[in-house]
């Protein structure tokens, strides 16, 4: 896993600056094909659900979506850890006048440590056409002009904003659950988009019928 902490006691624009994520129905398609390549595992649509023994700073205590997983690695967003930033602070930096319609305890996600600096709008919905289907019932902007059309979805918890990602090279992943450091389970919109960030993990769990509590170091699932 990549790492690259983020520095605490600073302002929103001296740690990032939001920038475009060039998702396209190209990375979907990759996607779908990976999921018919026979005798392999893949975790694509899953959550992963770190172990205990997991003491990697922002993994610690994590729930990562997993949006794509293939040969050449796999890729997906933390969705349990809100920073320390609004996404009004986000608005403002880009100098948005719909800022003050944004409710302020919304808060920026962490998605991983890799490119901490790069936003990524993910919804249960269509917010417009310009968005991509990365998962059934899962939604991506593809540009930053969405992010003022998503402020009712922002508000209602319908959208989460996310900055950075989770990456892993070629077999990491793969050596990873061998390793019994991630527990894979379902992925449910309505654990990302009805639960507070603080019960995601357990209610993620709770689809295995697993207390967080019960989790040791030889629990894996795959």
């Amino acid at each position: 896993m990549h790492k690259q902490e983020l520095r605490s006691g600073k302002t929103f624009s001296e740690h990032f600056s939001v920038i475009e994520l060039n998702w396209t129905d190209a990375c979907v398609k990759e996607i779908q094909s990976m999921s018919d390549e026979p005798g392999k595992t893949l975790f694509n649509g899953q959550f992963l659900v770190s172990m205990p023994d997991l003491k990697d700073g922002v993994f610690d205590s994590s729930l990562v979506l997993m949006c794509e997983h293939g040969e050449t690695g796999a890729m997906g967003f933390i969705v349990n850890k809100p920073t320390e930033f609004s996404v009004q602070e986000i608005f403002e930096q880009l100098g948005l006048e719909a800022a003050d319609a944004l409710d302020p305890d919304v808060p920026v996600m962490t998605g991983g440590p890799v490119e901490p600096q790069r936003g990524f709008l993910l919804s249960n919905h269509p917010i417009t056409d310009d968005v991509v289907e990365v998962l059934e019932g899962l939604y991506l902007a593809s540009s930053p002009d969405v992010l003022p059309l998503a402020i009712d979805a922002l508000n209602q918890g319908d959208a989460i904003f996310i900055l950075g990602y989770s990456g892993w090279s070629e077999g990491q992943l793969e050596s990873e659950m061998a390793a019994n450091t991630w527990i894979n389970v379902p992925w449910d919109a309505d654990v990302i988009f009805q639960i507070p960030t603080a019960d995601r993990q357990r209610a993620a769990l709770a689809q295995l019928g697993i207390d967080p509590i019960q989790l040791s170091q030889g629990a894996g699932h795959a």
